[in-house]
């Protein structure tokens, strides 16, 4: 895919996350298949093809979650903070963030998430290609949830989001979005 292309699809899911932004009516959510305790996912990354690869990924996973991108740190920032064009976003309940971005880097975008009492709780997976184990040390002492590696081979790298996706999406117990009580065993 060349640069026109993939700035012309960034500009199309920039477009697709605008108009999704507002907080999601019912209609919306049953139009976009989405239920309405559906997690919102956001994808951090500077690199367009990882984003498509992860949101591909994540839709192989078979989960109907909304599935927001942003290209870089800064950007993230605003989407957490709902600041600018991001001012209605819907608050994530899982962020996939990668390391290395100009700019505002992963661990810098992580500090600022833990820091802040209102977004410490959303689960951080650092989604990388550094497999370096200072860098994962600085990460897991920043607060991430998970460290993962983007594998060089496309089908292991999806195996990994997915298996991720999986995880934080249907094993993970959040105090919004958990099995009933009735459905624990005791």
């Amino acid at each position: 895919m060349n640069s026109k292309s993939r700035s012309k699809e960034d500009q199309q899911n920039r477009q697709a996350n605008e108009a999704a932004a507002p907080p999601a009516t019912e209609a919306l959510r049953r139009r976009s298949g989405h239920s309405k305790d559906a997690i919102t996912i956001l994808l951090v990354d500077d690199d367009a093809d990882c984003r498509m690869l992860i949101r591909d990924a994540i839709n192989e996973s078979k989960v109907s979650n909304l599935i927001y991108e942003v290209g870089d740190g800064k950007e993230a920032m605003d989407f957490l903070l709902r600041r600018g064009e991001w001012k209605n976003a819907p608050r994530p309940g899982l962020v996939y963030l990668d390391i290395e971005m100009p700019g505002l880097d992963g661990i810098e975008v992580l500090k600022m998430i833990k820091a802040d009492a209102t977004l410490r709780e959303i689960p951080v997976v650092m989604m990388t290609g550094v497999s370096d184990e200072t860098q994962m040390r600085i990460a897991a002492e920043a607060g991430a949830n998970s460290y993962t590696i983007k594998p060089a081979n496309a089908q292991q790298f999806l195996q990994t989001v997915m298996t991720s996706t999986r995880y934080w999406l249907t094993i993970h117990q959040y105090p919004e979005h958990h099995l009933p009580p009735g459905e624990c065993r005791r």
